[in-house]
Formats: structure tokens, C-alpha cells, sequence
């Protein structure tokens, strides 16, 4: 049976999302849980199984590991689901004054802002992921108090806890989550039917005009970028490879293939996949 891996315990939004993806798609898969999104990357480049990985947030923008690991072009994108994403804090005090210590995982810190700076007083302490800190609460002592899933709230005694039910900056904050693996999957796409495609372009060299000249070619042929974004190649100082996200419809493909081959007369091109775009509509 194939495996899709996942950034776990079992409970968090990656959870979440591999289910939801799983479902909307009909496939039978099973899940593997690991500690981190680099785990998960590794396990996934050493095998022809599939992985999920957090990109894009709403309100937090993209994570930056995930981008890290699509710039070392052992993994190609296959499809992507898009899930709401929203917070609760729990603790173990009587009042949230009492608070000392928070948990909260690295990317939920730039989605709950206002509640972290309420909490002034507080040791801020990252964690790995969302359930992670959960588990941080369940040990917790007196004055510590963790930022977790709102639906995990439930299963949280209100006569233990000081329970916030929702601690999000926002109302309409979702989490862009893509699915990777060694290979593309050839996924068909009509000509009617919206897509979005993926690719780093890296320079061979640096010249006046260069990010002109780039995005020239994506203008040209009327293509919508609706992603750019400098990473440094880590080779050598003020080298940086342009991660871009381009959106179209089928009718469009061949003429982004033009494009694709054009860029790679001039620079460095890795090719990260093109996927449906309904695989970004909400899902429930």
C-alpha cells in the first residue's frame, strides 16, 4: 500500500489535511507520522512514496523549510489542498496573568500575534508542532499554557484548564498543505480547467534587468505569476534563486512549455510540477 507521510503526531493540521486530500481524491493510502517536516521530506526522498508538507499560510506567508527542501530538487509537486486553520490557548492558571510559559508551534506564533503579545509576561517556547505542544499541556504545571487546534478543545477539562476558544488573528485564515514525491504524477488537465504550476529559476549569473528579463517571458505569453520569491542558492553571497508560482487554464500550457524552455537557454530551471487549481478550493 502506498504511504503518504505526514508531519505528526496523529491531530495536527497536516493530519488534517492528509485526510481531507485522501477523501477528496478517493485514494486509499496510508498515513506515517514524523517529528518534523524535514523528517517527513527525508523519509519521502529515499522512498517512491508520497508526502504532505505544509507551504502557505494565510497569515503567516510560506514556510520557509518547506521551500528549502523543494530547492534541493529531489521532490516534485503532485497536488495540494487548502484546509481553515484555527487557534485556542489552554492553561493551567487561574487567569492569564498567571501565565509563564507558552508552547507554541514555530508557525502558529505569526498566525496568533495578538494573544502572544497580550502575554507579555510569558517564556514563549517553540515547538515542533501543534500537538506537540498539546502534549506540552497535558504535563503541564502550574503557569504553563500551550496555542492548539480550536477542534482540539474539546477534549480538554474546563475545570483544569483556563480555556480561550479562539486566539487566531483572523477569521479567514487557511493553510496551503502540497503533496510531493519523487516523481510527477501525469495529472490531465482540460482546457478549460485552471492549474497551477511551480518552478525555481535560478541565474547563471547576475546582470542589470535580470528579474525583468525573468518575468518577461511569463508576461509575453500572459501568464499570471501570483508567486515570486528570492532564496538565497547558498553557493555564494547575494546568489539567489527565484521561487514562481504561475496560474492559468489548460488552453495555456503549451505556451508556458515555450516559456520553460526559453529560461532554460539562459538560467538554471528546476521544474517543480503543474496540479489541478481545484485542488485549492476549501476543503470539508
Amino acid at each position: 500500500m502506498i504511504r503518504l507521510a505526514v508531519l505528526g503526531p496523529a491531530g495536527t493540521f497536516s493530519d488534517v489535511a492528509a485526510r481531507q486530500y485522501l477523501k477528496r481524491h478517493q485514494l486509499n493510502y496510508s498515513l506515517s507520522y514524523y517529528n518534523t517536516i524535514e523528517q517527513v521530506a527525508v523519509a519521502v526522498a529515499q522512498t517512491d512514496q508520497l508526502a504532505l508538507l505544509p507551504l502557505e499560510n494565510t497569515l503567516d506567508g510560506y514556510v520557509q523549510n518547506t521551500l528549502a527542501i523543494l530547492a534541493k530538487g529531489q521532490l516534485r509537486i503532485n497536488g495540494a489542498v487548502m484546509v481553515p486553520v484555527r487557534f485556542s490557548l489552554a492553561a493551567n492558571v487561574p487567569e492569564l496573568s498567571k501565565i509563564k510559559r507558552l508552547y507554541v508551534q514555530f508557525k502558529t506564533k505569526g498566525q496568533c500575534t495578538k494573544i502572544i503579545q497580550q502575554l507579555s509576561q510569558a517564556e514563549l517556547l517553540t515547538t515542533e508542532s501543534n500537538m506537540l505542544s498539546f502534549a506540552k499541556l497535558e504535563d503541564s504545571t502550574a503557569g504553563d499554557a500551550a496555542i492548539i487546534p480550536q477542534f482540539h478543545l474539546p477534549e480538554l477539562n474546563p475545570k483544569k484548564y483556563l480555556l480561550v476558544s479562539d486566539v487566531t488573528d483572523q477569521s479567514d485564515n487557511f493553510t496551503r498543505f502540497i503533496v510531493v514525491g519523487k516523481k510527477i504524477e501525469m495529472t490531465t488537465i482540460g482546457v478549460t480547467n485552471h492549474f497551477r504550476y511551480t518552478c525555481y529559476v535560478t541565474p547563471k549569473c547576475d546582470y542589470a534587468g535580470l528579474l525583468y528579463d525573468i518575468l518577461g517571458h511569463f508576461a509575453k505569453a500572459k501568464l499570471n505569476l501570483i508567486s515570486l520569491i528570492s532564496r538565497p542558492t547558498k553557493k555564494k553571497m547575494g546568489q539567489y534563486s527565484f521561487y514562481i508560482e504561475v496560474s492559468g487554464v489548460g488552453e495555456q500550457l503549451p505556451k508556458l512549455h515555450q516559456v520553460l524552455q526559453q529560461l532554460g537557454k539562459y538560467y538554471t530551471v528546476l521544474d517543480l510540477g503543474v496540479y489541478p487549481a481545484t485542488d485549492l478550493t476549501e476543503s470539508n
